[in-house]
């Protein structure tokens, strides 16, 4: 993460585009907004159009606004969003949803920096930062001939990709007690803390929804308790692991027996706990030796803390 913070540093002065990618809810909106706010168009606007969220038949006039009598219903002509942008930074969420006829519309827009408002006989010149974002995978979306080539490497200039929530290691403790604070303070509530068992709790569990999912978790766990310190329980997070029996006890002089005769754990376990040694107690950098996210490691502990307690509490 901290790569990503210094490249948004970095790319904001450049007015090139960007296309940030990322699962849903992994904060690609705030890294646009980051990006304004470091780039030479700073106290220009920020206009955030989600692409999903507009009915395809209203988008267009959406994005380029559109004159008056243009259609049934348009009794007063409309600025456009893009023409909102103009001298600040244009947001395009979801781009892929984008219809074809409209991405051709957009490219045109991107190679003359000039818009037709829907009815219009005269173009409108706009001057704006386009940033665009997008889950899936837009090189997939060209080889299926979803997504225009012409139009991906137009917005492919600076390409971002934000990590999802499992792969931040111990940074959802720090983002669940950022938010914790600021919605505490918000909601009237008394929360200053997260217990040691939500701690694990939020380790465990794999974040789906990303930072999204963890604002909205807080957020109810929140509002219908009260406390100093917020618990496992009151997070209410599903329960990490599956609900079939496991070997916890290797049979007496197993170490001597071959890997084939312990339980498949057990020699996960050993594992990786070598390489953590050997790292002088470093989650990170041994989830980068073995090639695995750090979240992966806390997981596994507390897992292996299910299966065998005694011996886990020896690590």
């Amino acid at each position: 993460m901290q790569t990503l913070y210094r490249t948004l540093i970095q790319v904001a002065h450049s007015d090139a585009p960007i296309f940030i990618t990322g699962e849903s809810g992994s904060g690609k909106e705030l890294c646009a907004t980051a990006i304004h706010r470091h780039s030479p168009v700073r106290e220009g606007p920020f206009i955030a159009v989600n692409c999903a969220a507009i009915p395809a038949e209203l988008l267009e006039s959406q994005l380029f606004g559109h004159v008056r009598g243009a259609f049934t219903g348009a009794v007063s002509a409309q600025q456009g969003l893009a023409v909102a942008a103009d001298g600040g930074t244009l947001f395009l969420d979801e781009i892929a949803e984008l219809p074809l006829p409209l991405q051709s519309k957009l490219l045109r827009f991107l190679q003359t920096g000039q818009v037709m408002p829907v009815g219009a006989t005269r173009t409108v010149e706009v001057n704006c930062r386009i940033v665009c974002a997008t889950h899936q995978d837009p090189r997939q979306l060209v080889e299926t001939h979803r997504f225009r080539e012409d139009l991906f490497y137009r917005l492919h200039v600076i390409p971002l990709k934000v990590p999802p929530l499992r792969e931040r290691g111990s940074d959802i403790l720090e983002i669940a007690n950022g938010l914790l604070s600021r919605m505490a303070s918000h909601e009237g509530k008394h929360f200053t803390s997260l217990s040691a068992c939500a701690e694990q709790a939020l380790l465990a569990h794999d974040w789906p929804g990303n930072v999204r999912e963890l604002e909205n978790t807080l957020r109810r766990a929140i509002i219908l308790h009260e406390g100093e310190s917020l618990t496992a329980a009151m997070l209410d997070l599903p329960a990490h692991g599956g609900s079939h029996e496991r070997l916890e006890h290797a049979p007496p002089g197993a170490e001597n027996k071959g890997l084939w005769q312990r339980p498949l754990w057990m020699v996960e376990r050993d594992a990786i706990e070598t390489v953590i040694a050997a790292c002088d107690g470093s989650i990170p950098r041994a989830a980068a030796i073995l090639e695995i996210a750090p979240s992966t490691i806390y997981r596994k502990r507390l897992s292996w803390q299910a299966h065998h307690p005694s011996s886990s509490a020896a690590h």
